[in-house]
């Protein structure tokens, strides 16, 4: 069949979408060895299971947007070559979906039927032709109200001289955590205390042997030996782990990563489990989803924990 009957009969253009996902299915089905679960993807791209799901099912489509697609070529190791394909075919799902879909308009063209009585043929109108109606009749429509609409009064010079500027909403801040606090703070504290060698029982409990071992590590370094973890202490007291790192410092991370919504094994491991589930967090965030726990991590853990709690 020549390219001039099939453009005659409607052969069918392959669907961008699907083309898409058959392509992401592809890489997956082709990873080396054995392949990360569609969870694991769905975490390191930021997207909940079922979104993931679609994005890697040909039968349900879902294209993914461009973001996601670069994510799944470096996580599935794909062949590079094919990456600009991928981009291509997202594009233009997503251009597609910008462009309003034009409906045939019904105009009365006076035409024989077969007995000679008049009847109606549907005729096409251009798009182009539709929006700009649509676009005159919502100008005329702003034009009508706000000239009935009647003008509302000036603002007050003084009060506008004197009103206050718009400030930003302060992000989130490093705790006070003192002597008789409890839960989560008091175990953050006493697991981060044991990771530099300042060795206190895990009670859940700030008590007095917690304080001493606050003070010691604050005259470490040069601190006000006050015996609280506040602005000062914490981004010291903190600790940088990553991937492969043990612990208690990863014992406190993975406990704070779960009370704060994102569920990870508490085992003390910085499992590869863990570091997706980190990713997923810091992408939430707004933070670069490096998987690496630093202190802009370790705060907005802090600030996404439960209400606080005093003894």
């Amino acid at each position: 069949m020549d390219s001039d009957h099939r453009a005659v009969t409607g052969a069918r253009i392959p669907d961008p979408a699907v083309a898409l996902t058959s392509l992401l299915r592809g890489w997956w089905e082709a990873y080396p060895g054995t392949r990360p679960t569609q969870k694991a993807l769905a975490r390191r791209a930021g997207v909940d299971q079922a979104t993931m799901s679609r994005y890697l099912n040909p039968g349900r489509p879902m294209a993914a947007p461009p973001r996601v697609v670069r994510v799944l070529h470096t996580e599935l190791r794909a062949d590079p070559a094919r990456l600009e394909e991928a981009l291509a075919l997202a594009e233009a799902v997503h251009a597609a979906r910008r462009v309003p879909r034009a409906r045939g308009a019904v105009v009365g063209e006076a035409v024989a039927g077969g007995d000679g009585a008049p009847v109606r043929r549907r005729v096409g109108v251009p798009a182009a032709v539709r929006v700009l109606g649509h676009l005159v009749l919502l100008a005329a429509a702003v034009w009508v109200g706000a000239w009935l609409r009647p003008l509302p009064p000036g603002p007050s010079p003084i009060s506008s001289a004197s009103a206050p500027a718009a400030q930003p909403s302060p992000g989130p801040s490093w705790p006070v955590v003192r002597l008789g606090d409890v839960l989560w703070e008091a175990r953050t504290v006493q697991h981060l205390l044991n990771a530099h060698g300042h060795r206190v029982e895990v009670t859940g409990t700030v008590d007095a042997a917690t304080v001493t071992a606050v003070q010691g590590f604050q005259s470490e370094r040069g601190l006000d030996a006050d015996g609280r973890v506040g602005p000062r202490t914490w981004p010291r007291l903190v600790v940088t782990v990553r991937a492969g790192d043990r612990g208690d410092a990863v014992t406190a991370l993975q406990a704070l990563l779960t009370n704060a919504g994102h569920p990870t094994a508490v085992t003390g491991s910085f499992t590869t489990d863990t570091e997706d589930v980190l990713r997923a967090f810091q992408s939430a965030h707004g933070m670069p989803a490096t998987g690496i726990a630093e202190p802009p991590a370790w705060l907005a853990l802090m600030g996404s924990q439960q209400p606080r709690l005093h003894g």
